[in-house]
Formats: structure tokens, C-alpha cells, sequence
């Protein structure tokens, strides 16, 4: 006879269904905004420290 556990299915849990698997990622993941923001703080790290480079290369600070 085989074990009982393993014959039942957890239709509740079920680690196949799309709507809950969607509702998940959204949840994790990050928003729109969120991904604008850190975009543009990146872009201006960079500038700013192309901008700094160049300074100290041209001795001016």
C-alpha cells in the first residue's frame, strides 16, 4: 500500500497556477517608479564622477 501523503495533491498550494505565480513576481518586483529612480541616480553618479575625473585632470581642484 502506498504511502498516503504522497498520493494527495495540495490543490490550495499548487506550484503550477499562473495567477498566484504573477501575483508573487508583482509583489517581489520592483516597480516603474522605483526602476526610474534608481536610472537616474545611477546617470547622475556617473556624470558626477566623469565630471570629478575631468576636474582632476585638468588640475583644477
Amino acid at each position: 500500500m502506498a504511502k498516503r501523503d504522497e498520493e494527495t495533491y495540495d490543490w490550495i498550494d499548487d506550484p503550477f497556477n499562473e495567477k498566484k505565480i504573477a501575483e508573487e513576481q508583482e509583489r517581489l518586483g520592483m516597480s516603474g517608479t522605483s526602476k526610474t529612480l534608481v536610472a537616474v541616480g545611477l546617470l547622475l553618479f556617473v556624470v558626477g564622477f566623469i565630471v570629478l575625473l575631468g576636474l582632476l585632470l585638468f588640475g583644477i581642484l
